[in-house]
């Protein structure tokens, strides 16, 4: 990680809504070439703290510093022109246009006639694609693309904006772990390049493989930044939520309660066999698999 002076500076920001703060005081410093890690339970302001980051939403109080500059955010495109690109979990592409027209969406190359330029866009969506060391059909409508290539996607969009701020909100929440490993690696990629990464996740055993360093928040306050080589996965859990790995991960259930819905030996013909569970009231059962 580069060890220059911050990139991004957030200090005391807060944010209220009626009846609630759901930022509270909360600081942060992003370095160039650094993933930072922004954890904490639902409703710990996470989503809060990037939209205003992103321009989304205003702050209320505190300061953002952009290269030791105080920035103010108006909008997404002011955040964008800054060089911070917001990614959230729910991707925002036009599923019928191709690849490189969402890449270039709002700033295609024109020829001196003010027609659309297609060999100048293919020959620069090209070039970022290979940035990140992907490669992707230039002409297909992305919404033919799986998921983990529309984040590709997303990706080299904001870097046609020259994005030196990433910010990527549950990145690996429909991602299998072929998917995964590959989104790592163009993290990898972009932090070698001087790119700064928020990464936003509930799976703790990401953030230990690809986070720099990591900011915990609980109920809109923030809680502790530390290197990640300084903490351990029961001390991350028990900043997120005040309590030990052990008590959170124990079971719940209430024997008391009544019994809801009884399932014993349940099967269906090439899908599943004998399968039984029990739920009871005031319980919530998980189904994975």
């Amino acid at each position: 990680m580069d060890r220059s002076p911050p990139l991004l500076e957030v200090e005391g920001i807060t944010r209220r809504f009626p009846g609630v703060t759901a930022v509270d005081g909360v600081d942060l410093s992003l370095h160039p070439g650094e993933v930072h890690a922004l954890l904490g339970e639902n409703g710990a302001g996470k989503s809060t703290l990037i939209k205003i980051l992103g321009g989304a939403l205003r702050k209320d109080g505190g300061t953002v510093r952009l290269n030791g500059v105080p920035v103010y955010f108006h909008s997404p495109s002011d955040a964008l022109a800054a060089g911070i690109a917001v990614i959230y979990q729910e991707l925002v592409l036009c599923p019928h246009l191709s690849v490189a027209e969402n890449v270039l969406m709002g700033h295609l190359p024109r020829t001196a006639g003010l027609a659309i330029d297609w060999a100048a866009a293919n020959r620069r969506v090209a070039e970022l694609l290979a940035r990140l060391g992907v490669s992707l059909p230039l002409n297909t409508p992305v919404g033919r693309l799986s998921t983990a290539r529309q984040q590709l996607v997303e990706i080299a969009k904001a870097l046609s904006r020259d994005s030196r701020i990433l910010v990527l909100d549950e990145p690996s929440a429909a991602l299998g772990q072929r998917d995964l490993e590959h989104l790592f690696r163009v993290i990898r990629v972009l932090r070698e390049q001087g790119v700064a990464i928020v990464y936003i996740s509930h799976r703790l055993e990401e953030v230990f493989e690809i986070a720099d360093r990591v900011t915990v928040l609980k109920d809109g306050r923030l809680v502790g930044h530390w290197p990640i080589g300084d903490v351990t996965m029961h001390g991350l859990v028990r900043a997120m939520t005040g309590r030990d790995l052990g008590v959170v991960t124990g079971a719940n259930e209430d024997a008391s309660a009544p019994v809801r819905l009884a399932v014993r030996g349940l099967g269906r013909k090439g899908a599943f066999q004998d399968v039984s569970l029990s739920l009871r009231g005031g319980e919530i059962v998980g189904i994975a698999g």
